[in-house]
């Protein structure tokens, strides 16, 4: 049996994960449902978007972008400090949650895995992608 290979990328990881915390928190919004990107800080003019909503994205605002850009583009913009300590616990969990489909797991980035199957037969396999 052929090995089989399954990459995993969180979809905007940072603002995905930002938005689980603060409603795990009570924190009464959704930032994927409004403009908005996880980015620097916008009052000392550092950062660029790290992440950005569906909605940012029709705006045009591009990862990468510095804040200034963004906000010339969004006005009514909600632009969310990051905070890595969500990140990295949100990375692990996925990861951990990834071995118990596969032991071999091989991280690529933050939000970002390849998953090997040696013993999944193809129908299989396309079962669990979808």
């Amino acid at each position: 049996m052929a090995q089989i290979i399954m990459h995993i990328d969180v979809n905007s990881a940072f603002l995905s994960w930002t938005a689980a915390y603060e409603k795990q928190m009570g924190i009464d919004r959704d930032i994927r449902e409004v403009a908005s990107v996880i980015g620097g800080k916008e009052e000392s003019r550092h950062g660029i978007v790290l992440a950005k909503s569906v909605i940012a994205k029709k705006f045009k605002i591009q990862t990468g972008m510095s804040l200034m850009e963004a906000r010339k583009l969004c006005p009514n913009l909600l632009v969310v400090p990051p905070n890595y300590s969500i990140y990295v616990r949100a990375s692990k969990i996925l990861r951990d949650y990834l071995t118990t489909y596969t032991p071999d797991v091989r991280v690529f980035g933050i939000d970002e895995c390849f998953l090997r199957f040696t013993d999944l037969k193809r129908e299989e396999a396309l079962k669990l992608a979808y």
